[in-house]
């Protein structure tokens, strides 16, 4: 089974507009270095519709029946609106992430399920373990404030265990519950996205590496990077000095799992 990260970058994205920081700077010169807001795709399932939507499925070129958000955040949804090419669609949030949703196609396609189209909305639990069509997976709580409700997901399809930490503090590291709902997958897609840690918030490259060793994947890819963060040499420096089997993303990094 492949999965690609569509979009490996951060709120801002790299290069951020009027940013001459060393990551944008060398950006707007190569264009491996750029990196679009963080979305991934495998199985004709995406997560999180960033506002490069149009642009990932300009490249994709593929199909997508199901949409998973891991929480309402402008870089995480805004693209909501650029899957109305679809017609049959099911979505898969937190009751904020399906109403927030809902409130973009209203706005941008005149209602929740636009005119010629079947788009069907699921709220789902946190910290359950739910069958869907083929897929077993598990929403589990992470701390991302100021947003209320934040997640990430597991996802148990064609027997391969596929985790997604979505965006999340530092306190993660001390979420047993989520660490094991992880632990022993096949892939792990960990948010990497600042230098240091903001508590509550995000993961620095430090705990970055440590969750991954916790979790103990197979294979660990990180991704969710900022403009502000080390160049992209040193990140994979570091993650191979530490012992990682993995690799740091970039857009459109396909995996094998």
């Amino acid at each position: 089974m492949k999965l690609v990260i569509l979009g490996s970058g951060s709120y801002s994205g790299t290069p951020k507009p009027l940013c001459n920081c060393e990551n944008c700077s060398r950006a707007r010169t190569n264009p491996l270095l750029r990196r679009t807001r963080f979305s991934l795709y495998f199985e004709r399932t995406l997560i999180d519709p960033s506002p490069d939507l149009h642009y990932h499925l300009g490249r994709l070129n593929r199909r997508v029946e199901r949409v998973f958000i891991t929480h309402a955040h402008f870089d995480h949804i805004a693209g909501f609106p650029e899957l109305q090419v679809f017609r049959e669609l099911d979505v898969y949030s937190h009751s904020q992430g399906v109403e927030t949703a809902k409130r973009l196609a209203l706005l941008f396609l005149g209602g929740a399920s636009p005119d010629g189209r079947t788009w069907r909305y699921h709220g789902i639990p946190f910290n359950e373990w739910v069958e869907l069509g083929g897929m077993v997976f598990f929403h589990f709580r992470t701390v991302h404030q100021p947003i209320e409700n934040a997640g990430g997901f597991v996802f148990d399809v064609k027997g391969r265990k596929i985790a997604v930490t979505g965006d999340t503090g530092p306190e993660i590291l001390k979420d047993g519950d989520a660490i094991r709902a992880m632990e022993g997958a096949d892939l792990l897609i960990a948010e990497m996205t600042h230098r240091e840690a903001i508590p509550k918030a995000h993961l620095g490259v430090k705990e970055a590496i440590e969750l991954a060793k916790r979790v103990g994947a197979d294979y660990t890819v990180f991704a969710h990077i900022s403009h502000s963060n080390y160049t992209h040499e040193v990140l994979e420096k570091k993650v191979r000095e530490a012992g990682v089997v993995g690799e740091v993303a970039r857009d459109f990094t396909w995996v094998e799992v």
